[in-house]
Parts: structure tokens; C-alpha cells; sequence
């Protein structure tokens, strides 16, 4: 995904740039995955983070637009934790800052004879405007339509990964299965230890 999506409707492409924002906040930043350190990132190993976060992007991310979209990532996750905190209008504050910064703005464009499609970024963006515009757009739509809990932090000790919890019951709570048999392994372990 080089660029926003084509042929998905707004849902389905604000869902796909969501999952890439988690994606490159992952990839990006934080100190702790899975209750272990995460290395340090710099130079080629964050060039192949960036890239390998965002999808097929042909070349495109340099170390410079690595440095940049390692910006955007530490962005989405200050507001995924206001979110988290329930500081929804922080997050809003946050986000609005962004949208802002990116020069977010809808247009209709078309190439060749294709359908027109929405993008969400002025005609002469760079590689990381087009992508900060997308994601920050998406998490608008998101916390527009009072959804903010789809988006959350683990809440495993010593891991910070960000998740997306696209369940119809909306109570994720950890990144994945690995986090949660660690908090429950520990919760067991401090029980049978208390008895």
C-alpha cells in the first residue's frame, strides 16, 4: 500500500490506514514489546522498519523520509495515549495539530480512466504528507465517530505496542495472545503463591 488504497470504500480505507498507522507506531517507536527491550532503530534497520510497515513503497523511504514517518509514528501514538488515558479532547487537540501540520485536506482525483477516489492530501504532498494526511484523517474519522476505543496500548506490563481491536465486542486489551498469557500466567502464578 504505496499510497492510500483504491476501490475501498471510506470505512475499509480508514480501517487500512489505521492498521498502517499501528503499524508504523510499532515499527517506529517505543521502548518494550511482548515485556522484552526493543532495540534501538537507526539507519538501514530503520529504513526496512519504515518500509516494510508501510507495504510495497518501491523505493521510496531514504533514511530522511524514515526520520520523518519515525515523527508521524511518535505522533499517532502521543494521541492513541491520550486516547488510551480517556483525554479525548487532548487526543482531539493532538490530532487537529496534525491534521493541520499535514495540510489534510480531501480532494477527488482520478488517474487515467479509473473512478475518481478520495485523497486526503493536497495534489503537491510529499511521500510522508500524503501519508501523515491518510493517517491522521483516519484517526479522525475514527475519534469523529466516537470510536476511540478501537485504538488502544497494550496493557501487559513492559510492552507498548499499539493495537487495533476490530471485534464486534470492542474489549481488547492487550497486542496479542502473547501478552495476554503473560498477564494471565503472572495472575495465576501470584494467586497460587498467595494461597
Amino acid at each position: 500500500m504505496a499510497e492510500e488504497p483504491e476501490g475501498t470504500g471510506l470505512d475499509g480505507r480508514h480501517t487500512m490506514h489505521l492498521e498502517t498507522g499501528v503499524a508504523l507506531i510499532n515499527a517506529l517507536t517505543g521502548q518494550h514489546v511482548h515485556g522484552r527491550p526493543k532495540p534501538a532503530l537507526g539507519g538501514h534497520d530503520l529504513v526496512r522498519a519504515a518500509a516494510d510497515a508501510l507495504g510495497p513503497v518501491d523505493g521510496q523511504v531514504d533514511l530522511a523520509v524514515a526520520e520523518r514517518l519515525r515523527n508521524v509514528a511518535s505522533r499517532l501514538r502521543e494521541i492513541i495515549e491520550s486516547l488510551s488515558r480517556r483525554e479525548h479532547d487532548q487526543a482531539a487537540a493532538l490530532l487537529n495539530r496534525m491534521l493541520t501540520d499535514s495540510k489534510a485536506r480531501p480532494y477527488l482525483h482520478r488517474h487515467g480512466e479509473q473512478s475518481w477516489h478520495l485523497h486526503f492530501h493536497s495534489p503537491d504532498a510529499d511521500f510522508v504528507q500524503r501519508w501523515a494526511a491518510g493517517l491522521a484523517v483516519s484517526v479522525a474519522a475514527a475519534l469523529g465517530d466516537d470510536t476511540p476505543h478501537r485504538v488502544g496500548l497494550c496493557a501487559a506490563p513492559r510492552c507498548d505496542q499499539a493495537y487495533l481491536d476490530a471485534s464486534q465486542a470492542q474489549i481488547k486489551r492487550f497486542c496479542g495472545l502473547s501478552c495476554q498469557n503473560r498477564v494471565k500466567a503472572a495472575a495465576y502464578r501470584a494467586r497460587r503463591s498467595g494461597s
